[in-house]
């Protein structure tokens, strides 16, 4: 497998979504956004550049264990909640992780809109 540049920037709350999930994964690992706890809540929250708050939560469970590439990889689930400004989401990611290197060496992550939060 050869490395390839990304095809597409991506916008700001996917780029966020994908560092969620990254750090739900290997805590105190952040660069990019910067998620800070709520504190007593299980929440994170972040700014968007535009000035959007976030507030995300999540959770990981283990997937199945693979082999990429003739080495030893790990699969993690990733699900949980988003609200960005007043828009909440569903968000549902799929992780491969290198077990020697703790490299992502995938991450499909998935945002459904589920409606308009209360003002």
């Amino acid at each position: 497998m050869i490395w390839q540049p990304p095809i597409r920037e991506l916008d700001p709350l996917a780029a966020l979504v994908h560092e969620a999930v990254r750090t739900q994964v290997f805590p105190g690992e952040a660069f990019g956004f910067h998620l800070v706890p709520v504190p007593g809540e299980s929440w994170r929250e972040a700014m968007l550049p535009d000035g959007r708050p976030v507030r995300i939560r999540l959770s990981a469970s283990p997937a199945a264990q693979t082999e990429r590439e003739r080495r030893a990889c790990a699969g993690i689930h990733v699900s949980g909640e988003l609200v960005a400004g007043d828009m909440g989401y569903r968000v549902s990611a799929d992780l491969i992780v290198d077990l020697v290197t703790r490299a992502v060496l995938a991450c499909d992550s998935r945002l459904e809109a589920v409606g308009r939060t209360r003002a």
